[in-house]
């Protein structure tokens, strides 16, 4: 039974309406649910009252959902709203949902199946938040979290009980960060299910500044370190919270805020530090006043399904592999994750038949299609084989030691059709990995880049390859009319197929970060993959002065224009800065401090 626990305050009656309205459908389909609704506003209303509320309740009662109300004890807050409900929860798994936090069609029975089979270890999986996601990282394939978001996330109720709850002192912004950690200093685990979203206005435009959700948020990062961290970690955030104070006010009241917030701060402190939490696999992470190792493109706006065409086109995602099981076993369990559908997979594999059982273990979940080639004739011989065998309309490589991000394919469709184009490619990471085990595929991250980061310009792409094979989405006719890789290339055939594809097609770039690459963190690895980089690169650079096409000033213009565009524009996202600064930690304070003491002075 899954009990869906919603605090009321003020609530917009067509909000509500529609979130009811789903969780019945749900009900409907067979879904073991039932609503709670506590209100922070006052009194809940009597079901067989005359008013708006009542009458909305009880339309659903009849309908035969089970709900109840309570309220009355005055504005609780969300989390300690949250605990009001759950004295009175018998359910193994309670919802808890924003009040105007709407899933989609069929998200709750999706978010159903990943938790009714999950391992007793797992406490809570969170929604998709759209149109904008939440930018923190999480396991692709796993789909671990560092914390969960309260707005839209079930939990297993006894692990809930079992570690007290939301915190009465934390009354909005962090309080579910607060309650993760604890469930993680407790031992369970977390997931984010990007494949069931709610459809949650957060903001009402990208970039907007929420003056409560800043101020209580440093109010509450302050809590945070005194609880799970050392006096050193709180130091530096009183510091650092002072250093806001001399910061140009981004809405009026910003200073005195923040001086209430570390003021509240030091009246409960003693609490947070006498209730400390600490696990020998828990380490806390503190990203300025955030939480998370953050992907680029916060801002990204998803369209809600139900804004979408009825019929979507088929994704072919073409997968390359040889002798490592393990790593194809965790690339297609990226793909199956993937919020896009109708998507199919064409594997194939060069010289090694390890990877056919991999296949059979995806049968019924995801459109597998398993190939073999024997003798081996290389990864672009595979390559090319894919291409041919698939049946999409759009194509994506992605490598057996690759991954793809939830909202890979969902991104750069949306991008190539918003965008009229042939293709996009997104963001993605180099991750620096130093692989443990090959046949477990056990790895240690030692480093994540956002590398390379460049606008499409055809110069740039004469010059040095800056797309990712799996970073990129491409319509079949490029493949039909251009051809496939060449298949006497080992290294960079991907440069030379991007080369030729957008010889006449503009592709676009969507700074938005979907997927990661491995390369090797061992120094002989490195060396020996760049020297063969350096003798690929002359190959592919002499394969080019075979390519012509017919050009009139105004294309020579538009290619001086990317020149000079490539030349003088170098993108670096924040979190780029922040990552490389941070290894200076020196160099990090001081410009800092520079910058705090140059824009304190402008505003003077």
């Amino acid at each position: 039974m899954i009990d869906v626990l919603i605090v009321a305050y003020r609530p917009d009656i067509r909000q509500l309406t529609a979130l009811l309205e789903t969780v019945w459908q749900a009900h409907s389909h067979g879904l073991p649910i039932a609503v709670r609704i506590w209100h922070n506003d006052g009194d809940a209303p009597a079901l067989d009252g005359s008013d708006e509320m009542a009458s909305l309740y009880r339309s659903f009662t009849q309908r035969g959902l089970v709900l109840t109300a309570g309220g009355g004890e005055g504005n609780l807050g969300f989390g300690c709203g949250i605990n009001r409900l759950l004295k009175d929860v018998a359910a193994d798994f309670v919802l808890a949902l924003n009040q105007d936090a709407i899933p989609e069609e069929n998200a709750l029975q999706i978010l159903w199946s990943y938790a009714k089979s999950d391992a007793p270890e797992v406490a809570a999986w969170e929604m998709r938040q759209i149109p904008f996601e939440h930018p923190k990282a999480y396991d692709p394939v796993s789909l671990d979290t560092e914390w969960v978001s309260g707005a839209a996330v079930l939990f297993r109720r006894s692990a809930m009980t079992q570690v007290g709850g939301f915190d009465p002192r934390i009354f909005m912004y962090g309080e579910d960060v607060d309650l993760s950690w604890r469930l993680r200093c407790a031992g369970y685990r977390l997931r984010y299910v990007a494949r069931a979203a709610v459809v949650h206005h957060t903001y009402s435009k990208a970039e907007e500044v929420k003056p409560l959700q800043a101020l209580e948020g440093i109010y509450v990062n302050l809590c945070l370190r005194a609880r799970y961290s050392g006096r050193r970690r709180v130091v530096e955030g009183i510091v650092k919270a002072f250093f806001e104070l001399l910061l140009p006010e981004s809405f009026p009241g910003r200073r005195k805020g923040i001086a209430r917030a570390i003021w509240k701060f030091l009246g409960n402190y003693s609490y947070f530090w006498k209730t400390h939490q600490g696990a020998p696999h828990f380490e806390p992470r503190f990203a300025g006043w955030g939480y998370e190792v953050r992907r680029e493109g916060a801002f990204h706006h998803f369209v809600p399904r139900a804004e979408l065409p009825s019929e979507m086109p088929l994704i072919s995602v073409l997968v390359r592999t040889h002798k490592r099981a393990a790593f194809l076993r965790q690339a297609l369990t990226s793909v199956m994750h993937q919020t896009y559908r109708p998507l199919e997979v064409v594997v194939v594999e060069d010289g090694s038949d390890v990877g056919q059982a991999v296949c059979e273990e995806f049968s019924g979940v995801i459109p597998v299609r398993y190939f073999r080639i024997t003798p081996g004739k290389g990864r672009s011989a595979a390559g090319n084989l894919a291409l041919n065998e698939a049946h999409g309309e759009w194509f994506c490589f992605l490598d057996d030691d690759d991954l793809f991000f939830a909202d890979h394919l969902e991104v750069l469709l949306q991008t190539v059709r918003e965008n009229q184009v042939m293709g996009a490619y997104a963001l993605a990471w180099r991750a620096t990995t130093h692989i443990t085990d090959t046949e477990a595929a056990k790895y240690q991250e030692l480093s994540l880049d956002c590398t390379p980061d460049e606008p499409f310009s055809r110069v740039a792409m004469w010059h040095h390859n800056y797309m990712p094979i799996q970073a990129v989405l491409f319509h079949k006719s490029l493949y039909q009319q251009y051809g496939g890789f060449a298949e006497d290339m080992d290294q960079l055939e991907d440069w030379n197929l991007w080369t030729r594809y957008t010889m006449l097609n503009d592709f676009v770039q969507v700074r938005k970060l979907t997927s990661k690459y491995r390369t090797p963190a061992h120094s002989v690895y490195m060396a020996d993959r760049q020297l063969k980089l350096d003798l690929a690169y002359k190959d592919a650079v002499k394969r080019q002065s075979a390519m012509q096409f017919t050009a009139n000033p105004v294309t020579v213009r538009k290619l001086a224009e990317d020149y000079a565009r490539s030349n003088s524009l170098i993108q670096v996202g924040s979190t780029q800065l922040r990552r490389g600064l941070s290894r200076f930690p020196l160099i990090s304070r001081l410009v800092t401090l520079r910058h705090v003491m140059r824009r304190f002075l402008k505003s003077s």
